[in-house]
């Protein structure tokens, strides 16, 4: 079954996330009074659901901004076993990016942002397998655990407990859902958790938000819920659909780029567990707060700032908010410990800074640090509302998961003018210790300590206290790196702590076809100012790597040095895994590379990878070497190929239009080509074309999911040279027999000899997107079927059109190629040779 990484036990920080700093340093009034608003009402939601893009953004964006709610979504996963419609990245890099496009969706809608420690496997079609693979006793108790620490009134969840949910991570998560609303109020379940501080919660009521994606679909149950969610907010200048658009289409990789949907819209709720109500989501929950002894009084002054705003002079409420700050400082601790009255606090102490007009930014004088090196740290405070601050101490503190502790701090007590930043320069070396910044989801710093948070705290951060005579407070913003892009301005990025040497691998696979010797050449790169050490190599016992190591010298950080080793594959084929391992003083580790995920809408996300070199020894031939290839939604096909010493051409629209196609042996159409390449919808007249002189035209899966309002429509409805309709049917299980329905055809002995082991060791899914309803001319070559279902035989048909070859293919090659799979690699070989299997 799939390959993954196992992740920490959940726990989370019980108030307002980091990352929800400083990313809007200050707010216009509107938004200041919407904050105002949200300060009277003390209620939480939930919303529970199994991937990024899952969440119904109306929901969240309707009870946050318009009911003034505590809101969260929990994310089953994050998403990592999807496809990417905006570039290469799979797996853990896709994980990152659907991360970020949840954090930038939150940031719209005003929800917060959890996650289980479960993995995205690929499609699946029972909740059976879905909760196998991810551990189901880990999962419930991180899905407990996120309810304990949240302590929501209501949980919702976006699908229902039954196959209606359509994929069976879906169904997954909505039965973890009603098993974890019992469960969080049991003291004999998880009692682990309880000794951490947590205590047992029931929440009121737990309701499944029906989804409707036609209007011919069923009609929610009488005496559901239901809730507007197209209401007009003047404050905010449009509705709660308008914003929830918004946030729905920060989903780019997935192709969710909705439009906004105008005038009253209701969702429904359908009661799965908990107290019944009639007529409201909170039907019976005090939502004042009252709800809590004692908070008469920071009550009335929150009441007493909302109605004497101003939205002219924000900072004239800053006297009476330090005061409902005060007398919530003067609580109990075990009220203040409560988790909506820290939510409070946290808001409050955002508000204060808001309505302060402070700017406060800590620059690192570059993007990436190592431990041990000197950096700067250029911070500003800058006041801009006209009250009478005094900026009374700046802090640089180093966080880690056990904590955080004070670099340097530097008393001030001056007042702040208006209007005209203080500046001062913080220079300090950075631990040795300073843990690497690697995401700690993915087996980074963190672990227990940050696991179920979106990201890993920020290593360094700024801390202001600013004052007035009523009272100080503290202003944290994290150390970023700011530069100016020339397209889109000024962009920030998160400082990211690197290794003193990192190392760069061409290929994550190394192929051999034969039992002779290849070089294997990487790059070491300074992370630090100055770097020198060793570099060795760890190869499976019947693979020989020489020499045993090299030495390198790099004077600045950034400076490359190549090195280069000799690999020699056993004589019979074999699989394993290279480890590249370096020393810079303190002996031999596991060495990092570094990968960077550059997006225009998300911040900057560094990974740290082991260095590792998949090893494939098999034997492998090929006919026909130049290669056109059509990129569609991005993956790693050309690089693979290329790896195997094809010729590979990227093919723009102007040269599909333009150029000679018959120089090229075979043209393949990558993933998803048909819904991101609008001019295919005419230039796939002159491939057919192509085809007819003789050539060879293999088109990878595209989509066609017939669901409106979802990005992935095809431009075109006619692909082939004959008729055939892309279908939903997938094989989710790689591991199910193949049947060779056409077992003298050349696609299986030309001019690789096809077996059925060939289509051993297939990696996430076999198949996806089948043809369906294909004209008597195009011939199925494989039958194949998951468990308990009859066979398919779509995910591979063949055509002769003319002198030439057309294929279309649902098989996962995207997967596979990248990765090395022998067999899947053999018979990509053999699609791309038909046009020569009578030479």
């Amino acid at each position: 079954m799939p390959r993954f990484h196992r992740l920490a036990p959940l726990v989370l920080a019980a108030t307002v996330l980091p990352w929800l700093q400083a990313q809007v340093p200050v707010r216009d009034a509107a938004e200041l009074q919407k904050q105002l608003d949200r300060l009277q009402t003390l209620g939480s939601v939930l919303y529970i659901a199994a991937h990024p893009d899952d969440e119904n953004t109306a929901v969240l964006a309707t009870l946050s901004k318009g009911r003034n709610l505590r809101t969260a979504y929990l994310s089953i996963t994050r998403g990592g076993g999807g496809q990417n419609l905006i570039g290469p990245e799979l797996g853990d890099g896709l994980a990152a990016i659907r991360t970020q496009e949840l954090l930038a969706a939150r940031r719209l809608d005003g929800a917060e942002q959890f996650f289980t420690s479960a993995v995205d496997f690929g499609f699946s079609k029972t909740a059976e397998e879905s909760l196998r693979l991810w551990h189901h006793d880990t999962v419930l108790g991180d899905v407990v655990r996120t309810i304990r620490t949240f302590r929501p009134d209501v949980i919702l969840t976006r699908f229902p407990p039954d196959a209606r949910a359509g994929h069976g991570h879906h169904t997954a998560s909505a039965m973890l859902a009603i098993e974890a609303f019992q469960a969080a109020a049991d003291p004999t379940r998880f009692p682990e958790q309880l000794k951490g501080g947590l205590r047992p919660w029931q929440a009121t009521r737990l309701l499944w938000n029906h989804f409707r994606f036609s209007e011919d679909a069923p009609r929610p149950a009488p005496g559901s819920l239901t809730l507007d969610v197209g209401t007009f907010d003047p404050l905010l200048g449009r509705s709660y659909g308008e914003l929830a658009a918004d946030s729905r289409s920060q989903h780019r990789s997935q192709g969710f780029g909705v439009l906004a949907q105008r005038g009253a819209r209701e969702e429904s709720f359908e009661l799965l567990a908990g107290k019944p109500a009639k007529a409201d989501l909170f039907e019976g929950i005090d939502l004042g707060w009252s709800r809590f002894p004692g908070t008469g009084e920071v009550a009335g002054r929150l009441q007493e700032a909302r109605r004497g705003f101003r939205p002219d002079h924000p900072a004239a409420s800053l006297p009476t908010l330090l005061r409902a700050r005060q007398a919530l400082q003067a609580l109990p601790p075990a009220l203040q410990s409560e988790p909506l009255l820290r939510a409070k606090a946290a808001e409050l102490e955002d508000l204060l800074r808001a309505a302060a007009g402070l700017w406060v930014e800590a620059i690192a004088e570059r993007q990436r640090v190592a431990p041990g090196d000197r950096l700067t740290v250029n911070a500003a405070v800058l006041a801009r509302g006209g009250g009478p601050l005094v900026l009374e101490s700046l802090a640089l503190e180093a966080v880690t998961p056990e904590g955080s502790r004070a670099l340097e701090v530097r008393q001030d007590g001056k007042p702040l003018p208006d209007n005209a930043p203080r500046k001062e320069a913080f220079a300090f070396t950075l631990p040795a210790t300073t843990p690497l910044g690697h995401p700690h989801w993915l087996g980074g710093p963190g672990g227990a300590a940050w696991a179920g948070l979106p990201e890993s705290v920020p290593p360094f951060r700024l801390r202001a206290r600013v004052a007035l005579p009523e009272g100080s407070f503290d202003v944290v913003v994290p150390v970023q790196f700011r530069f100016r892009d020339p397209v889109l301005g000024e962009r920030y990025q998160p400082l990211a702590v690197v290794p003193a040497a990192f190392v760069h691998l061409e290929e994550g696979v190394q192929i051999f076809d034969g039992p002779g010797t290849k070089e294997l050449h990487l790059k070491v790169i300074a992370g630090a100012a100055r770097a020198a050490g060793r570099v060795r190599l760890q190869v499976p016992s019947a693979w020989k790597a020489e020499p045993a190591e090299r030495t390198f010298t790099l004077s600045r950080a950034g400076e490359e040095g190549e090195l280069s080793f000799r690999l020699t594959p056993p004589a019979a084929a074999a699989s394993g895994e290279l480890r590249v391992e370096v020393d810079t003083g303190a002996g031999f580790a596991a060495a990092r590379g570094l990968v960077k995920l550059d997006h225009p809408h998300i911040p900057l996300q560094t990974l740290l990878p082991e260095a590792r070199v998949r090893l494939e020894r098999f034997d492998l031939k090929h006919n026909g070497h130049r290669i056109g290839y059509v990129m569609g939604a991005g993956d790693d096909i050309p690089q693979a190929l290329r790896r195997l010493g094809y010729e590979v051409d990227l093919l723009t629209d102007e040269a599909l239009a333009r150029e000679d196609l018959a120089r090229f042996d075979a043209i393949v159409l990558g993933i998803r080509a048909y819904n991101t390449r609008p001019a295919l919808q005419t230039l796939k007249e002159r491939l057919h074309a192509y085809v007819a002189a003789g050539g060879t035209e293999v088109v990878l899966y595209t989509v066609n999911t017939g669901f409106p309002g979802i990005n992935a429509a095809m431009v075109t409805d006619t692909i082939g040279p004959y008729p055939f309709k892309v279908g939903r049917k997938r094989i989710t299980d790689e591991t199910v027999p193949v049947h060779l329905l056409q077992p003298n055809h050349p696609v299986f002995h030309w001019p690789n000899e096809l077996t059925a082991k060939d289509f051993d060791g297939w990696i996430q899914e076999r198949s996806l997107y089948h043809a369906e309803g294909w004209d008597a001319r195009y011939t199925p070559l494989l039958g194949m079927a998951d468990p308990g279902e009859a066979e398919d035989t779509g995910a591979l048909i063949v055509a002769e059109h003319g002198k030439g070859h057309y294929v279309y293919t649902g098989l996962a090659f995207f997967r596979q190629l990248p990765d090395g799979v022998p067999g899947a690699t053999r018979l990509f070989a053999n699609l791309l040779a038909l046009g020569h299997a009578h030479d």
